[in-house]
Formats: C-alpha cells, sequence, structure tokens
C-alpha cells in the first residue's frame, strides 16, 4: 500500500473533538474543493473529492459542525475515474455555512459555477492552523514512503492559497517551498525532519512511527557509508603512498645502492620493503627501536629527496 494513501487513511479517521478545530478543517475542505453550483434560480454550495475517504470525512464535518446532512452523489467520469459530490441541500443551509465560516462567492461565474472566495477578515486568531493544514492535506496532499525519498507536498490550483499554505507551513517553522508545476502550485516539503514534525503536527501516530523507523535506519546506514568511504579513501591514500615510497627506493637502490644511504634510512626503507602497504603507524611497531610516525615520515621524505636528486 502506498504510504501517502496509508497515511491519509489514518488521518481521515482523526476526528477533532474542538468543534472550532472541525470548522477549520472543514474550512480547507471548502475552499479547495468547494463550489457554487448554480441551477436554475437556485445555488447550492457543492464540494467535489475524488475518493471515498474524503468524502466521508466531509459529510462528517458538515454534519457535526453545521447539524446538517448533505447528500452524496458519485459520478463516473470515465471507466477508470469517478468523483464524488457532496452537496448542501438548500440556499439558506449554503448561505448559514458560509456566514459562519467568513466566506463568500465571487461576482464573476466561470460556465455555470462561481468561485468561492476567502474575505481576509476570516482569519482571527482562534484559528487553528494546524486543523487547515490536516484538511488541505487530507484532500490535496501527498507524501513519498521515506524508503525512497524525502518530499510532502499541498497542491492547489490558486496561487494566492498556495502563498496562504506556504505560511502556515513557516509559521511552524516547517521551511517549505512554493512552485509552479504542471498547471498547478505546490507547497512542498523536501527535509525529513520538517515532514516528520508536519506528521506529529496534524496529529498521526502509525504513520508517524513508520516514518521515523525508516529515517534512523537510512540515518544509520548513511553514517555506515560515509565511515566505509572515509575508510577506503584512506587507504586508498596509503596504497599511493607506499607505492610511491617503494619507487624511489627502487630507484636508489638500482643506481646507488641502498647500503650507501645512511643506517637510520636503510632501517626504514628495509621495512617499507617487508611491509609493502603497512600504515605509517604499522611501520613503527615493526621497528625495534623507539620512533614516532613523525620520524618515519621525515625519513621517507628524506628518502625521497634522495631519489629525485639521483
Amino acid at each position: 500500500m502506498l504510504f501517502s494513501y496509508r497515511v491519509k487513511n489514518e488521518l481521515a479517521r482523526i476526528i477533532p473533538r474542538d468543534i472550532s478545530k472541525q470548522k477549520d478543517e472543514l474550512l480547507a475542505f471548502i475552499k479547495l474543493k468547494g463550489n457554487i453550483v448554480k441551477s436554475g434560480q437556485k445555488k447550492n454550495l457543492v464540494i467535489i473529492l475524488e475518493d471515498p475517504t474524503t468524502t466521508r470525512t466531509a459529510y462528517n464535518l458538515i454534519k457535526r459542525v453545521f447539524k446538517i446532512y448533505p447528500s452524496v452523489k458519485k459520478e463516473n467520469l470515465s471507466n477508470t475515474k469517478k468523483h464524488y459530490k457532496v452537496k448542501i441541500p438548500f440556499l439558506k443551509e449554503t448561505e448559514r455555512i458560509l456566514k459562519e465560516l467568513n466566506l463568500s462567492w465571487g461576482n464573476e461565474p466561470i460556465h455555470d459555477k462561481q468561485y468561492i472566495g476567502e474575505k481576509r477578515s476570516n482569519l482571527n486568531k482562534n484559528f487553528s492552523k494546524d486543523s487547515y493544514l490536516r484538511g488541505a492535506f487530507l484532500i490535496n496532499g501527498f507524501v513519498n514512503d521515506p524508503e525512497k525519498m524525502y518530499h510532502l507536498e499541498i497542491s492547489t490550483n490558486d496561487e494566492g492559497e498556495a502563498n496562504f499554505i506556504h505560511t502556515l507551513f513557516d509559521y511552524y517553522g516547517l521551511n517549505s517551498r512554493v512552485s509552479f508545476w504542471k498547471k498547478k502550485w505546490v507547497v512542498y516539503l523536501k527535509r525529513g525532519d520538517s515532514i516528520f514534525e508536519f506528521l506529529r503536527l496534524i496529529g498521526l501516530q502509525n504513520a508517524l512511527l513508520y516514518f521515523q523507523d525508516i529515517r534512523a535506519r537510512k540515518d544509520v546506514l548513511n553514517t555506515v557509508n560515509r565511515l566505509v568511504n572515509c575508510e577506503t579513501a584512506n587507504l586508498d591514500k596509503i596504497v599511493l603512498s607506499a607505492a610511491k615510497q617503494l619507487h624511489d627506493i627502487d630507484v636508489i637502490e638500482k643506481k646507488i645502492g641502498l647500503q650507501y644511504i645512511s643506517p637510520r634510512l636503510l632501517l626504514v626503507a628495509e621495512v617499507r620493503k617487508n611491509l609493502p602497504y603497512a600504515s605509517l603507524q604499522e611501520l613503527v611497531e615493526e621497528i625495534d627501536f623507539k620512533i614516532t610516525k613523525s620520524g618515519i615520515y621525515h625519513r621517507i621524505k628524506k628518502i625521497s629527496q634522495i631519489a629525485e636528486s639521483l
């Protein structure tokens, strides 16, 4: 099962007890998916959704907040696509909902619909930002499985709404970004810690535990990989340095003979020949008398200078 689908299924079962939080979650449903549909002289508020899970949530929110039982109708758009219409049956009830949510519909109709516009005065200090984000993510959100990559987004057709969601994200310090892609505005998170905090913020538990488990495992693997890469790089460096030192010793031996260099340098040269790819520390441990890695290094450097002068 897709991780995003699992997250939404869990999220859809979370209905806040506080009616004001329910109202702010419903506000997201109406702003992002709501339309005023004209049928003759009648006007009805219709929320159009793509799946039964979010449809059930919208129905329950309207019933709990406004004590209204909306109608639900499934429409097949094609053999594979369908949507669900959650419809408020009467104009009086539609007006009451819009009034309580401080919403109004625009003056210019587009075909037979008029888009719902937000009154900027509707966001007060009691506005539940996390509830609104929960509703927005439930209907227009997506999150990648953390096994593959870190990415969470909420999309919308309206630039103003995208900037509003971006503001809510940043209120919680989630470092969101906004982009325009495939004719939609997308507000997204790319950092694992930001996505984790968002999932915690909207009240998830099972998905949060799964996300944290995968994230912890990936962090361990990344740490191991860094250590292995570092160790490999060190080994490569040792091998290259040793090869250069063996070449210098060979040059001296062929041109003048090792017996003509000082006994201190001769000892280091012989130990290096016996241990071709040993580290400096291993050379120190092989030599009988007391010497440091720095001492070994300076003697090897002197051997190199002699070889270069020949």
